[in-house]
């Protein structure tokens, strides 16, 4: 997934206007030739409930069910966050 088709997914969840339950923080941008996303969650459980909820179906209005179920499994990395500040 490319930068367009993240704009367009990214628009259809509604991220800017209706705030999810336990992000602390999103980014996304291109690193080492990749799209990614790096995001910041209170619980693991908040993420999978994201994801399950409102990603998932973004990504299936947009892109279409049969494209979404092909896209290679996201590297997702769950690190235990000590100490974060946002000024």
């Amino acid at each position: 997934m490319g930068a367009d088709q993240y704009d367009a997914v990214i628009e259809k969840v509604g991220l800017k206007d209706e705030p999810v339950e336990g992000l602390i923080f999103h980014s996304a941008g291109e690193l080492e030739g990749r799209f990614q996303v790096f995001n910041v969650w209170e619980a693991s459980e908040n993420f999978e409930r994201f994801v399950a909820d409102r990603l998932r179906p973004a990504q299936v209005a947009v892109m279409g069910e049969e494209r979404v179920a092909a896209l290679p499994d996201a590297d997702v990395v769950h690190v235990a966050i000590h100490n974060y500040v946002i000024p």
